[in-house]
C-alpha cells in the first residue's frame, strides 16, 4: 500500500556575508544575530542538511530539541577562489565572466560548477529520501533552487526560483516511489520562518 510523502526544505537564516552579497559558498560563518522565528509546530519526519554553521545554527532555532543529522553533500555550491568576494570584486575577471555566461559547465578555479553541485545534491537526496520517512532537509539557496526545479512541475528554471533566508518549502507526493522515480510532486506550498527580515 502507498503513503503520502513529504519532503521539507529550509533556507538556512541570512550570515554578514549574505547582507553584503558575497559569495559563502562553503565559507563556514554564523547566521546573524538577534533572528526571531515565527512559530514552527513540531514536525514529524528526521531533520538533515548541510555540515555547515549556518544550517546546523537554523536547524537549533527552529528544532530544538531534535537531533540534527549534518551532510557534506548538502553544502551550497562552493566557489572556490572566488568564496567571499562580491560581484564588483571580480567583475573583470574572465573567468568570472564565462563563470556567469555558463555556470552549468563553468567552475570558478578551485571550486564547482552548478551541475557539480546538482550531482552530489540529487545523489545524497534520493539516498536520504530512501532511508528516511518525509525528511526536513536545512540548506542553501543553491540545492534548494535546484531541487524544486527538479521536482515541481512549472515553466521555472533553476534562476527564476525566489528562495529567501528562512524559507520553507512544503512538497507532497503520493508515495516515496514517485520521489525515487523523479516524478514532480502533486502540490507545494510555501512559509516564511523569520518575523524580522534582515534580507
Amino acid at each position: 500500500m502507498a503513503y503520502p510523502f513529504t519532503v521539507i526544505f529550509i533556507r538556512h537564516f541570512p550570515t554578514q556575508g549574505n547582507q553584503q552579497k558575497k559569495y559563502i559558498g562553503w565559507t563556514d560563518e554564523p547566521i546573524l544575530e538577534g533572528i526571531k522565528t515565527k512559530e514552527l509546530y513540531a514536525e514529524r519526519g528526521q531533520i538533515v542538511g548541510s555540515d555547515l554553521l549556518r544550517c546546523r545554527q537554523t536547524a537549533g532555532l527552529l528544532f530544538e530539541h531534535i537531533s540534527y543529522t549534518p551532510i557534506e553533500n548538502l553544502r551550497e555550491c562552493s566557489f572556490g577562489d572566488w568564496e567571499y568576494k562580491t560581484y564588483e570584486e571580480l567583475k573583470e575577471n574572465p573567468i568570472y565572466q564565462a563563470w556567469i555566461d555558463n555556470p552549468r559547465s563553468v567552475a570558478p578555479p578551485n571550486g564547482e560548477s552548478l551541475d557539480d553541485m546538482e550531482g552530489r545534491v540529487i545523489s545524497v537526496f534520493y539516498q536520504l529520501v530512501e532511508e528516511i520517512k518525509n525528511p526536513i532537509f536545512i540548506t542553501h539557496g543553491g540545492p534548494i533552487r535546484y531541487l524544486l526545479s527538479k521536482f515541481i512541475d512549472n515553466d521555472k528554471t533553476f534562476w527564476e526560483w525566489d528562495v529567501p533566508h528562512g524559507s520553507k518549502y512544503t512538497l507532497h507526493w503520493a508515495d516515496k516511489k514517485d520521489v525515487l522515480e523523479g516524478k514532480p510532486c502533486t502540490s507545494f506550498w510555501v512559509e516564511h520562518l523569520m518575523e524580522n527580515e534582515h534580507m
